[in-house]
């Protein structure tokens, strides 16, 4: 009767055990995911050009520039390579404080499309902090007015003074984020589960 009871107290402990080994999976995946989404984002980063950049005002006058329509060309081009990637875009901060558009990877007859100057109003307080700490960061599921996203974003330097120029930012959609996280710890956790599932249907036959 107590070999049977020891039994089932550490089939139940494996149990809690595999709930959490489960999660930490979930967790690691992600964790791999955002350094691999800030890779990425560093190496869109390395694509534009700061001395075009400099030229924008961060406003409609910016339309008619031909540095405008390069980065944006640039920005599309970071967005159709980066698998899953949504959007691309670059943002820069004014006196204010607040945080603006320069310019993103939308055409600019999209509805999607930011226009030069934009006021970002949801700027959460760690993508202010990037500007501050010069640091790149990830963060997510946000909600803004376009959607639900994970993102990551670098700041752009000016290799002299040091001065954050802009932000670059990317945004993969946070169901597809998700599914992906999932993905990469399918593997590893369903075979832990059907060790557990052999293990209670061996226990519960010899009871």
């Amino acid at each position: 009767m107590k070999k049977r009871h020891v039994a089932a107290i550490l089939l139940a402990l494996l149990f809690i055990a595999g709930f959490f080994f489960s999660w930490w999976r979930l967790v690691l995946a992600d964790r791999q995911m955002r350094t691999q989404m800030v890779r990425e984002v560093l190496i869109a980063a390395q694509g534009i050009d700061l001395q075009k950049l400099e030229k924008l005002e961060g406003s409609g006058a910016d339309y008619q520039k031909q540095e405008y329509s390069l980065i944006k060309e640039q920005l599309a081009r970071t967005r159709n390579a980066v698998l899953d990637c949504r959007f691309v875009y670059l943002l820069g901060r004014n006196q204010k404080g607040e945080i603006f558009f320069y310019a993103d990877s939308e055409p600019s007859n999209s509805t999607d499309s930011s226009p030069p100057g934009q006021v970002y109003g949801e700027a959460t307080e760690l993508l202010k902090m990037v500007f501050t700490s010069r640091r790149p960061d990830t963060e997510g599921p946000v909600t803004d007015r376009w959607g639900t996203w994970v993102s990551g974003f670098v700041p752009l330097q000016d290799s002299h003074s040091g001065k954050v120029i802009a932000v670059i930012g990317m945004d993969v959609d946070a169901s597809d984020w998700g599914w992906e996280v999932v993905g990469r710890s399918a593997f590893t956790i369903g075979l832990m589960l059907v060790s557990l599932i052999i293990l209670a249907s061996v226990y519960f036959a010899f009871r």
